[in-house]
């Protein structure tokens, strides 16, 4: 186990690991089978990567679905090892059938765990061709040669990540680098480390220009994390002159994240690893100076050594990310309040659905109609803006567009009102009770006749704590003679009590007087601030 942990750390060839795990432990345990199979990244489906004894067509090719009901699916959901003693009188599990026809009998499985959070890489099987009972001391010896393989598996998988990210890098300072190492041979010893380094540079002014214009930041770093020489951009990005890890002065906060999101402590910083002469993948970073907001910002090193192997600075790339996460941060809140709105737009209609009440199939229809597009309208003002609110005068319109002095032969609805700006989660329950109200204005009220007028006015206010609130008033005028109100709350009534009182936290009241309908609407423009005091009586009766 010790020769193959040296030769584990050694090599650069996953398969030649995990083949030569394979050839070890069947010979240890007196096994003719043996095999590696890995968690392929659909998490779906295991590959039998590696192994020993198997005709051809098995190892590299043979695959299945991760069935629960399989010894190896118990395996990797119970991250624990499994035995089958005689598997032709196991009844827990099913089996392949590529194992029966190599006559196999007896099965131990044990993971081969993830490493830094990651999942588990697969299961280290040895496979026998009579039954077998393996002990605790089989298990103990396949767990150490599993958590070799795991170690051996992020080793290079942290080492291709790095490759890849550092790739372009290495392309654009490869140049640089050599000239670099070949002024640095030519120095004589006695110089400090800060000389060297403004050395090498000034042997490098054939790239200044390039540098000078690069669309990320480059600077050159000491030992004590001073930024020696650095381009406009990283100067504009890092202008106190100390890259992450080595700042100390009061005020300041580094925050720096690895590329699965989880914290990094300031000893494993790129620019830290550099400066110790390793080769780290890049990492994200936020920093916050007093009242300043955080800032985001990529961040990578690269040690840079002398003739003698020392590390003597580092080269520090930076790149400018806040837009990109700012963006992603947004688009990811867009997407849960879009998913939001639709739910409660789907409560909404369904709602409408179950309690319209109407003497036929048409009016139902209407009815319906009406109250969908009302909603379809307010939700068009938030998708305009992207979620971020409606405007009041705007919604209005939407509803009574037919009645206005533009749209219609005489004037029949006033807008009377300053700008507001609605909240998102305000725009769809006020459009259905303006929408309740004019269909009940329509049917009953003002709009009835032809003399009827509505006017709505309205204006934003502050109460006693403070919570902005607006105050709609809708008045009817010229209409028919109020009826006495029914027994029973239709739907525009429900509407304007769950919706007004209920949901958003306002109030509402009516008051029939000869000349018509009087209602007052007050709502709270603050999401989750209902406005203070009693909610109000119940509004009376609309159809």
């Amino acid at each position: 186990m010790a020769q193959f942990g040296h030769f584990a750390l050694e090599s650069e060839s996953l398969d030649a690991i995990l083949n030569e795990a394979c050839r070890l432990v069947g010979g240890a345990l007196g096994t003719e089978l043996s095999k590696v199979v890995e968690v392929l990244p659909d998490r779906d489906t295991l590959l039998v990567r590696a192994g020993v004894g198997w005709r051809p067509g098995v190892v590299g090719f043979k695959s299945s679905p991760i069935d629960p009901a399989s010894s190896e699916g118990f395996a990797l959901h119970s991250g624990k090892p499994m035995i089958s003693v005689d598997v032709e009188h196991e009844h827990r599990f099913t089996y392949a059938d590529f194992l029966k026809s190599h006559g196999v009998k007896a099965i131990v499985n044990v993971p081969i765990p993830g490493m830094r959070g990651r999942l588990a890489f697969g299961l280290l099987q040895v496979d026998s061709r009579v039954p077998r009972a393996f002990d605790e001391n089989d298990i103990q010896f396949l767990t150490g040669y599993a958590n070799l393989l795991a170690s051996a598996v992020d080793r290079l998988l942290v080492f291709d990540n790095m490759q890849d990210a550092n790739r372009e890098l290495e392309r654009r300072v490869a140049l640089r680098t050599a000239e670099l190492t070949a002024t640095n041979a030519r120095l004589q010893a006695e110089l400090v480390e800060r000389g060297r380094a403004l050395q090498l540079l000034q042997h490098a002014t054939r790239l200044e220009t390039v540098v000078q214009n690069l669309p990320f930041g480059a600077a050159l770093v000491g030992r004590d994390g001073r930024v020696m020489v650095a381009n406009p951009e990283f100067n504009r990005m890092m202008p106190r002159g100390l890259v992450p890890s080595a700042d100390t002065e009061k005020g300041v906060e580094w925050r720096c994240f690895d590329l699965t999101g989880k914290l990094v402590a300031p000893y494993d910083y790129p620019s830290a690893r550099a400066l110790r002469g390793e080769n780290g993948p890049p990492q994200d970073f936020e920093y916050t100076s007093g009242n300043q907001e955080p800032l985001w910002r990529r961040l990578s090193g690269i040690p840079v050594f002398n003739d003698t192997g020392e590390v003597t600075s580092a080269l520090v790339v930076l790149v400018d990310i806040d837009a990109d996460r700012r963006l992603a941060q947004r688009q990811l809140l867009l997407a849960r309040e879009v998913d939001h709105r639709a739910k409660n737009m789907l409560s909404v209609v369904l709602a409408a659905l179950r309690l319209t009440k109407a003497d036929s199939m048409p009016h139902f229809v209407k009815a319906i109609e009406g109250r969908v597009m009302a909603l379809a309208r307010a939700q068009s003002l938030l998708a305009a803006d992207k979620w971020a609110g409606a405007d009041l005068h705007t919604l209005l319109r939407g509803e009574m567009n037919g009645f206005l002095t533009a749209e219609a032969p005489e004037p029949r609805v006033s807008l009377d009102g300053p700008a507001v700006a609605l909240p998102p989660g305000a725009a769809q329950p006020l459009s259905m009770a303006i929408h309740e109200l004019a269909t009940n204005a329509i049917k009953y009220g003002a709009l009835s006749t032809r003399g009827g007028l509505v006017s709505i006015g309205w204006q934003p206010l502050r109460l006693a704590d403070q919570v902005p609130a607006l105050r709609l008033t809708w008045t009817e005028t010229g209409g028919p003679a109020p009826e006495p109100q029914p027994g029973r709350r239709g739907f525009g009534s429900r509407v304007l009590s769950g919706t007004l009182r209920d949901q958003m936290g306002g109030r509402c009241s009516m008051d029939w007087q000869t000349t018509g309908l009087v209602c007052i609407i007050e709502v709270p423009l603050v999401a989750d601030r209902p406005l203070p005091g009693p909610a109000g009586e119940e509004p009376g009766e609309l159809g």
